[in-house]
């Protein structure tokens, strides 16, 4: 499972997406709300793959490494000073 933290992406989709054969393969979606969202799938073995914001033009993408476990996520930038 994976657990996350954005800002200023309430309804936006977030989704898992292998893309390491001929044609990516979305693992699963959800929308953000309240500034959260949380994806589960199954795992047979850990994996590169690709935490997605957004479509088109407007997706902004993150590789990860897929483990069975629970993780988080956050765009949260800690304050320099």
């Amino acid at each position: 499972m994976l657990t996350g933290i954005v800002s200023g992406k309430n309804g936006q989709l977030v989704s898992l997406v292998d893309e390491s054969g001929e044609v990516s393969r979305v693992l699963c979606t959800v929308t953000i709300q309240n500034n959260q969202f949380r994806l589960s799938c199954k795992v047979e073995q850990k994996a590169l793959i690709s935490l997605v914001f957004g479509e088109g033009k407007e997706k902004t993408t993150y590789p990860i490494m897929l483990e069975e476990g629970y993780f988080s996520f956050s765009d949260h930038k800690p304050e320099q000073g």
